[in-house]
Order: C-alpha cells, then structure tokens, then sequence
C-alpha cells in the first residue's frame, strides 16, 4: 500500500488537507459556520477540489465549475477525507 493510499483514509480539516487534491466534505462542526457554507453548497457529502491555498490567507476551492476562497476560520471546521490525491 502506497502512501496516496494510506492519506485516502485519514480524516483532517480543509486547512490541514494537500494542495490540489479531491475531497469529500464529512462533516462541518459548528452550526453558524455550517449554515455559512451551506449558502455556497458547500455540506457534508460534496466533493470538493482545492485549487489553491494562498499562504497566510483563503483557500480556493472548486465545487463543479464554480470557485471559492473559503476562509482560514470555516477551513478548520470543516472535515474533509481525500478523495484523489493526483494533481489537477
């Protein structure tokens, strides 16, 4: 079992996840935040790509063929597992 394998299964926070992987959104852990996201489609079962994480700043994100910089705060209360871990 290779190491891509082995992160396959490991739950983090989006802050904490590889630059330019696919994700699958587990769960978000804090009810306003959550409801913030979920004005983005952003919730719990979406697959998500970042694209970028901006040092000291958003993350951008993909979801279909919409982008978005979601915020260090909402970042770190959303838990995420990688889907693919192959560059974009």
């Amino acid at each position: 079992m290779g190491a891509q394998a082995c992160l396959e299964h490991i739950k983090m926070n989006l802050e904490e996840a590889p630059n330019k992987t696919t994700l699958k959104i587990l769960s978000i852990s804090e009810e306003k935040l959550s409801n913030d996201a979920l004005r983005f489609g952003i919730e719990a079962g979406e697959c998500i790509q970042i694209i970028n994480k901006l040092p000291g700043g958003p993350i951008v994100i993909q979801r279909n063929q919409q982008q978005i910089a979601i915020g260090r705060e909402l970042a770190r209360v959303i838990e995420v597992q990688i889907i693919n871990n192959n560059t974009l």
